[in-house]
């Protein structure tokens, strides 16, 4: 199991009707997600728990969202920042079409799942 601590940096409507993307800052680790609106729990600004887990965590019925899906790839991404290679691991869950991209520099936490691994995700609010 891992839990993050994030704010949320912006939620902004989707091309596709009914649908927004999120933004999530947890420190060195960045996750954009594709949500239904109708499950949106949650505003710009506001910090939220972050929980991701091959078994379902404990939640709060109507209260926090959870989800499952699988992770469809992932990849490591090198780039030159002001003279220094930085490595970045892009990691892609698909919740049953909407999409969830983790972007982190921390290797543990990239090697915590592999591809097609059924993942859970509780998201919380503070």
């Amino acid at each position: 199991m891992l839990t993050l601590n994030g704010i949320v940096k912006s939620v902004e409507k989707s091309r596709i009707p009914r649908v927004v993307i999120a933004d999530i800052e947890c420190g060195k680790t960045k996750i954009r997600l594709d949500l239904v609106k109708d499950l949106l729990i949650f505003r710009e600004g506001d910090s939220v728990d972050i929980t991701l887990s091959r078994t379902c965590p404990p939640y709060r019925e109507g209260v926090d969202l959870v989800m499952w899906g699988y992770v469809m790839s992932k990849k490591k991404v090198r780039s030159a920042e002001g003279g220094e290679v930085r490595v970045k691991h892009k990691i892609l869950v698909s919740f049953w079409g909407y999409l969830m991209v983790m972007e982190t520099e921390d290797d543990k936490l990239a090697n915590k799942f592999s591809i097609m691994d059924k993942i859970y995700l509780k998201i919380a609010t503070l």
